[in-house]
């Protein structure tokens, strides 16, 4: 009862041959549902040291509040009455998540291998954390010219799969987020966790199948934190069929993390109309983190530099007959830098404009560094999957 496809044949030809991005020429925005999808959220201590948050957010701040929806996983625990902790055990103070919740991301998930570092109180502190926001927001939204509601998922109270359910105008669109890895086992009913193994993925996949015919929703966004080897640019062929899996289960799109590096959209459409039915973000790699703390000007390709990377997906998503289908999509490149001076690392979009104004400012070893990053993320080629 949905998906739908992102180009007319000609224009998707011409878009793929041309642009190497899906791109129509027509777009209805007033009339579209707009998603943007990110990646990881983490607060190393060169995060969390900086006094004002919300500059980190500065420079994407546009595009993330331009969808409608914005998604993002939070790699922390979320405990007021815990201090900052950095690796291996995180911990956030709300203050950092909310800086990101002000930039425009209201769809977030809480389910990865961090979820539990505080043990069982900082899970239920963030579940206590995320459920004032969501009465709050949710609350606001139903006043005249207020912000709109944020959804969280990832986490459960009776050890059943919980998911997020909700509207855009009369369309249903349901959210489910969870991990394949926790870094502690203890209590590991309190997170949407599944096993990584034969039977533990089949079961999520039944469950997917079951979730889309009680629900039936219009859209089913799923987010996977998925057990397999991080900084690796490839994806496994068991991982692939895993998200296919979902996929014919019942799934439009999966967002997957973990890797902390950027990996490939996969683009599955029907060959009969030449439209995108499902897509898959295989990792969108870091939205912001300290991981990447010294920039390799000597190897700028070595795969530790690709975690100081991440990219923006945005789609566009129209309706037909058949529900709803991609008409656009596009790839913003976004990188952590941090300014001359300061410590921590703020959000730049990574493109031409940022390297010409590092050379501009007399930055030439940046800028020839950034130039090398944009153009080892530009190697990152999508798939096409036609059925």
């Amino acid at each position: 009862m949905l998906k739908r496809g992102l180009f007319a044949p000609i224009l998707f030809l011409a878009a793929v041959l041309l642009l190497s991005s899906c791109q129509s020429a027509k777009k209805t925005r007033s009339k579209n549902l707009r998603l943007l999808f990110a990646g990881d959220i983490m607060a190393h201590t060169q995060n969390f040291s900086m006094k004002d948050y919300s500059l980190i957010w500065n420079d994407v701040r546009g595009l993330v509040e331009a969808a409608d929806y914005s998604f993002a996983n939070l790699e922390a625990p979320v405990d007021k009455s815990r201090p900052f902790e950095s690796y291996p055990t995180f911990n956030m103070q709300p203050s950092y998540p909310q800086a990101a919740l002000d930039a425009g991301f209201n769809l977030i998930s809480l389910a990865n291998n961090h979820s539990n570092d505080q043990s069982t109180a900082g899970v239920k502190a963030t579940a206590e954390w995320a459920k004032g926001i969501e009465a709050q927001t949710q609350k606001a939204s139903q006043a005249k010219n207020a912000g709109r509601p944020i959804y969280f998922s990832g986490l459960t109270e009776d050890g059943q799969m919980s998911f997020r359910q909700f509207y855009w105008n009369e369309y249903k669109i349901v959210f489910v987020a969870v991990t394949e890895l926790l870094n502690t086992w203890k209590n590991y009913e309190v997170v949407n966790y599944v096993p990584p193994t034969k039977k533990g993925r089949a079961a999520f996949v039944k469950k997917i199948a079951e979730m889309k015919e009680e629900l039936a929703p219009d859209l089913f966004i799923v987010s996977v934190h998925t057990s397999e080897e991080e900084y690796v640019l490839t994806v496994q062929e068991s991982v692939k069929k895993f998200y296919h899996d979902l996929l014919n289960a019942g799934a439009d799109i999966l967002v997957s993390n973990h890797p902390h590096v950027i990996r490939p959209v996969e683009f599955v459409g029907q060959k009969e109309d030449k439209k995108i039915r499902k897509i898959i973000m295989y990792a969108n790699g870091n939205t912001i983190s300290g991981q990447r703390r010294l920039l390799n000007y000597e190897n700028p390709n070595e795969i530790w530099n690709y975690t100081g990377d991440g990219r923006l997906v945005s789609l566009e998503l129209a309706l037909d007959e058949k529900g709803f289908f991609a008409l656009n999509c596009s790839t913003s490149y976004i990188t952590a830098y941090t300014p001359q001076g300061e410590r921590s690392p703020v959000i730049k979009r990574l493109d031409e404009n940022f390297i010409k104004a590092l050379a501009e400012n007399g930055q030439k070893k940046d800028s020839k560094y950034y130039q090398a990053r944009l153009d080892a993320l530009r190697k990152i080629k999508d798939i096409w999957t036609w059925q």
